[in-house]
């Protein structure tokens, strides 16, 4: 049978208590006490049990990270889900901390979320939900359990997040393309009233064009959903326009791909004809026949320094300070950008 708490306790002729301060490095015991417990608990091979020592101490060491997915299915395969799991695991397996992964797909009511999140029983929760509205977000803030967000921003200095520069990495994109000769630059992208994310890309695009000398006129910005047949339909709508754009940047891959196939259906050549940048990274965007320029997410160290602010905030609450992380991102040249061609 395995050595338990009790037994230390037991044998070292104190209270359960006194050994789990003792493991917990407390202060106030004193040093005979503390020693007599080291002894026992060396002389035992005692190794505490990390749920059992936190029935004690009122912690589980469970840390939560809740997913959420805009389409019907979870898609456990996909790059984005399994880089942030990964770096979250590093963590916690660092920290000896549990993980325990709680999702979401499809259509869902704020309250529904609320709900999922909060029926464990965990130190914290790392929060990956780019389509809650703010105001959700706050009202789950106010819930007792510590919260970090990961690949959301937002502008209360009370919450805690980690995400990538989503406004600089498109300025960086667009900043590229002008290099490179381009000023008819156009946008497809992602749905501004519910992800704060595609609203930043969005932004940081205006920002860029204006800052360049030719803003973007209106028609040259389209919104989509982030799915790829969206991508596909808008660049299709930009392909008919009398001035079309020679360059599109596009606020994800998947979208980027959609477009991309767009104008091959059009009998047109993506770089030669119309260049194109993405967002993330996705495998696909350098899998042949594509050869995506696009922005390069960081997702290892975002869900790494999210993880490690959720520990360090369960671990003081009393003297914490919020914080906002922002990540710097990468762009990756590949085929389908080059200079726009010279009219004859």
């Amino acid at each position: 049978m395995s050595i338990t708490i009790y037994d230390v306790a037991e044998k070292a002729g104190v209270s359960i208590s006194t050994v789990s301060r003792v493991l917990n490095n407390n202060p106030n015991v004193l040093e005979d006490t503390r020693h007599k417990v080291l002894e026992v608990i060396k002389e035992m091979k005692f190794k505490p049990n990390p749920i059992a020592r936190g029935l004690v101490v009122k912690q589980t060491n469970i840390i939560e990270v809740f997913f959420s997915w805009a389409g019907r299915q979870f898609n456990i395969q996909s790059d984005w889900y399994t880089k942030l799991l990964n770096g979250i695991n590093e963590v916690v397996e660092e920290k000896q901390y549990g993980l325990l992964i709680n999702t979401i797909a499809g259509v869902f009511a704020p309250q529904v979320v609320y709900r999922k999140v909060f029926q464990n029983a965990v130190d914290g929760v790392l929060m990956v939900s780019p389509y809650l509205e703010e105001k959700d977000v706050l009202q789950m803030m106010d819930h007792r359990i510590p919260i970090v967000l990961i690949g959301y921003r937002t502008d209360d200095p009370g919450i805690d997040f980690v995400d990538s520069d989503n406004a600089q990495a498109v300025e960086q994109a667009v900043d590229y393309l002008v290099k490179m000769g381009h000023k008819k630059i156009a946008c497809i992208s992602g749905p501004t009233e519910i992800s704060r994310n595609a609203a930043d890309r969005k932004l940081g695009f205006l920002q860029a064009t204006q800052k360049h000398g030719f803003p973007a006129p209106e028609e040259y910005v389209i919104e989509g959903n982030f799915l790829r047949e969206a991508g596909g339909e808008a660049m299709k709508k930009l392909l008919f326009l009398p001035n079309r754009p020679t360059a599109v940047f596009v606020s994800n891959d998947l979208m980027a791909l959609g477009a991309w196939d767009a104008i091959e259906e059009k009998g047109l050549t993506v770089g030669e004809d119309i260049s194109l940048v993405g967002f993330d990274d996705i495998p696909e965007a350098s899998t042949a026949p594509y050869s995506l320029t696009t922005i390069k997410q960081d997702y290892r160290t975002i869900s790494m320094e999210a993880t490690k602010v959720l520990i360090e905030k369960i671990q003081h609450p009393d003297e914490w300070k919020p914080r906002q992380i922002l990540i710097p991102t990468q762009l990756i040249p590949r085929q389908s950008c080059k200079s726009p061609k010279k009219k004859s």
